[in-house]
């Protein structure tokens, strides 16, 4: 690669920063803490996932899980205790560990999270221009990831028709013009950059892939020291995300039947990743359904309406990646082209967890690397101009067409922008101001399972105390048996008798028991039975009450 100008030096620094200094103002805007009045500020469009994550979090800094994971015990998770964890579970126990030695939750959380994105963004300039050995390239892919091009916009403006205001509308919008599948349309919500702020993990995870591909492509003289770096960073992914593991192992096996000076690399990698599955599989259940499921979130799943899907979703990237892939030099097409066409291609015909939408993390993987394509052929219009003999007229075509193309492909994207930036955050009691999570913290155990009448930021699970059943969404989609677990929380809640309770609650593991004068609708708790046992905490102003499970049983010995 030639050496830089001193004009391109500082245009490359000046990026740097700037996407450094993104990164952290993307994470601490959504993701904050009020230290005057101890209140953990959370950004309304991330109010449903951060309720696993704080969880997850606690249960690391308060709760036992950070001494389990040093004894080599399995991990659980706080909200469905009592077997190993089904969850990537290693971004959010770096998380609580830094929390636990005194970092504030929101410092050891956006730290991290921003340090991802930024791995993210650089990896996508640096891989691409590597590849295409082009800075217009480079700084295209970047912008195509940070604002998507989808056909969202078309949603927006039959919202907003466009007048002298369209500015005005877009720069005050506060909601997403497409969130599929949850407003029925064909958009779905995964392409802006909400899915990094809430899946704070997932930047992490694609930035370590894209340094692998990079190794792959670009190996370092030594290959012993490739190797090294490839099995780390692998074994990292399967702690930290999963699907990006499973991506790794993709682009690994297909290098190693292509490229035959990477094949020992590999194989000494796998000396470093057969271990950390090892390791992992003792620490959680890592095991997933893979279901024949052709269509992913399309509403129909003829061929037609499966094109009409994606075309909406991808917009112009659904014509410029594969035009990118055909103009590409044969030796990266070679590499990268086939396992690209997987990840696209098998997420679309099969499950590969409880939950559909999770397929996502397979389809985000792939439009980050497909933009490098799109970017690249992009490039390659405009440059079809200059055998236009006059030469004013090439210049303004290329122009014009540059502008159209970039407008096209970022338009949704932007407006997606704004709605992040308009959020509102809702605040929840930290510990020091929540005498309910005081309760936890201090008179119960850290291996305490608490029976919870009610599901998101419960006080239990701020002070890092497990739940017997979590939100259903969230156990459900992680593979637990959650109606079984929720039919038996109901029998610790709607039994006759205290001898009842006791027997339910004690073969369950249940210590502590905590009733809501409000419970979720399909808790029906028996108040004849429950108003004539004493808790051991009464919240005087909301009237929540925590019970001991022992003092239950020994009220039950005396009846």
């Amino acid at each position: 690669m030639k050496k830089l100008s001193l004009h391109q030096r500082i245009i490359a620094y000046t990026s740097i920063f700037f996407a450094f200094m993104f990164s952290f103002f993307l994470m601490f805007h959504t993701f904050s803490y009020d230290a005057d009045k101890h209140h953990i500020q959370i950004a309304s469009k991330l109010w449903s996932d951060f309720g696993a994550h704080i969880p997850l979090i606690r249960s690391f800094s308060y709760g036992p899980n950070t001494e389990w994971l040093l004894h080599g015990k399995p991990i659980e998770s706080p909200l469905f205790p009592g077997e190993p964890i089904r969850y990537h579970f290693g971004f959010y126990a770096i998380v609580g560990l830094l929390e636990k030695i005194g970092v504030r939750i929101d410092w050891a959380l956006n730290t991290i999270s921003a340090l991802g994105f930024f791995l993210l963004l650089i990896g996508i300039f640096r891989l691409s221009q590597t590849l295409f050995s082009s800075i217009a390239v480079a700084a295209l892919s970047v912008l195509f990831f940070l604002f998507n091009g989808s056909l969202s916009f078309i949603s927006f403006f039959e919202k907003h028709p466009a007048n002298f205001l369209t500015p005005l509308d877009i720069i005050t919008n506060s909601q997403f013009p497409s969130f599929g599948p949850w407003d029925n349309g064909l958009v779905t919500a995964f392409w802006n950059l909400n899915i990094y702020t809430n899946q704070r993990h997932l930047a992490l995870s694609y930035g370590i892939l894209l340094i692998i591909v990079y190794l792959l492509y670009h190996p370092p003289k030594k290959l012993w020291i490739t190797g090294a770096y490839i099995g780390i960073l692998t074994s990292i992914l399967f702690f930290i995300n999963f699907a990006a593991a499973g991506i790794a192992a993709l682009f690994l096996g297909w290098a190693f039947l292509i490229k035959k000076d990477i094949r020992a690399p590999i194989v000494r990698a796998s000396l470093i990743i057969a271990p950390a599955a090892l390791l992992l599989q003792t620490l959680s259940h890592t095991s997933s359904p893979i279901m024949w499921q052709p269509g992913y979130l399309s509403p129909h799943t003829t061929l037609s309406s499966l094109i009409l899907f994606w075309v909406y979703n991808l917009g112009l990237h659904s014509i410029l990646i594969p035009l990118g892939v055909m103009a590409a030099p044969k030796h990266i097409r070679r590499l990268l082209a086939p396992p690209l066409l997987f990840l696209f291609v098998l997420p679309n015909l099969f499950q590969f967890s409880t939950d559909m939408i999770n397929n996502h993390k397979f389809f985000n993987f792939f439009l980050t690397l497909g933009n490098i394509f799109s970017a690249y052929a992009v490039i390659k219009l405009i440059k079809l101009w200059n055998t236009i003999p006059t030469k004013w007229l090439s210049k303004l075509l290329q122009g014009l067409s540059a502008i159209i193309l970039v407008v096209m492909l970022t338009i949704s994207g932007i407006i997606d922008f704004f709605p992040i930036i308009n959020d509102t955050k809702g605040n929840i009691p930290d510990i020091p101001k929540n005498p309910d999570a005081q309760f936890f913290l201090t008179f119960t155990k850290p291996t305490d399972v608490i029976a919870n009448s009610t599901w998101f930021y419960h006080p239990a699970s701020i002070a890092g105390r497990s739940l017997f059943s979590g939100y259903t969404y969230f156990t459900w989609s992680y593979g637990y048996k959650q109606v079984e677990r929720e039919d038996k929380l109901s029998h610790i809640y709607e039994a006759d008798t205290a001898r009842g309770i006791c027997n339910a609650a004690t073969q369950n593991g249940v210590t502590f028991v905590e009733l809501n004068p409000n419970p979720e609708p399909y808790l029906m708790p028996n108040l004849r039975i429950w108003q004539s046992l004493p808790p051991v905490y009464e919240n005087q102003e909301t009237h929540l009450k925590i019970y001991s499970v022992d003092d239950i049983c020994s009220y039950n010995a005396h009846e």
